[in-house]
């Protein structure tokens, strides 16, 4: 499997961008999944210091897997330049950490409150922004995430399926689909050709499903409690993990934790995804 890590597990942490680099390379990630407000302030701070960085990362098999930031894709038609403007600047922000992928969400409102000329903007916007990633060499990616018009299955499929492009990926973050009443297996097949990348985590129970709303998981003083190790919440990744380990799934797996210690965490949660393609668990199952 290839597994990133995403820096914004350290967004409340004073740790450097070599030393996740270092952890990376240390503990087994294949990538490092980066948030731009992080890449922003590296280029800001560090630009003389960014391409030694970079052959540092690639002479250890590592890479940028994603680059995850935010546009205003619902904005008013009068603020259309305002947005491509957003969108050239975050394209021309990924070369330097050599991205090829670029994460946003289709807006900041539920789908079931869409209007049908609100869907054909982001749709429109949509295609536009693909088209210009295109010509840059990168790829626009929707995020399936509540609250925007990617917050189900159906949502999904239907945005996609109205873009008619296919050149936008999907991130699937199972867990998001899971809280709207989706399977992770059923969502990995209903999207599987859109898909160029997975979030993972888990939650204690259902009902706390809220905790990763951003209001909470960028405050310092938000909850924590609640947020749980891949094996032990209350998603059940056996069926997809198994899915994805037969249909050796080339794209990249990055591990979100939002809560406390994210360094041993994530060396955790990275080891446990690791033993789905160990021998001994092949070995299990066919005794099983």
């Amino acid at each position: 499997m290839n597994i990133c890590l995403c820096s914004i597990s350290f967004r409340h942490e004073l740790v450097s961008f070599g030393e996740l680099i270092e952890f990376a390379d240390r503990t087994g990630f294949q990538g490092i999944e980066l948030w731009g407000v992080h890449a922003k302030s590296l280029l800001r701070e560090r630009r003389q210091e960014l391409p030694g960085l970079m052959e540092r990362m690639e002479a250890r098999g590592l890479g940028i897997s994603m680059m995850s930031d935010y546009v205003d894709l619902l904005a008013p038609e009068d603020r259309t330049r305002q947005l491509l403007q957003r969108w050239a600047a975050l394209l021309e922000l990924a070369q330097p950490f050599r991205a090829r992928k670029i994460r946003i969400f289709a807006g900041d409102r539920p789908s079931h409150t869409a209007t049908e000329r609100d869907w054909a903007l982001c749709v429109d916007r949509l295609g536009q922004l693909a088209g210009m990633a295109a010509e840059a060499g990168a790829q626009l990616v929707v995020e399936t995430h509540p609250r925007t018009y990617a917050d189900t299955l159906d949502a999904t499929l239907r945005l996609l399926r109205d873009a008619g492009r296919g050149d936008i990926g999907i991130n699937l973050d199972f867990l998001h689909l899971w809280e709207s009443g989706t399977a992770p297996l059923e969502a990995y097949r209903a999207l599987q050709r859109w898909i160029v990348n997975f979030h993972v985590k888990n939650v204690a129970r259902p009902e706390q499903a809220g905790l990763f709303e951003p209001a909470n998981v960028f405050s310092p003083s938000g909850k924590r409690d609640g947020m749980s190790a891949l094996a032990q919440g209350a998603i059940d990744y056996t069926p997809v993990l198994d899915r994805l380990h037969q249909d050796a799934a080339p794209h990249p797996i990055a591990i979100e934790w939002f809560g406390e210690h994210p360094f041993a965490r994530l060396e955790e949660e990275r080891r446990w995804l690791a033993g789905w393609s160990s021998p001994g668990r092949e070995a299990a199952h066919a005794h099983g």
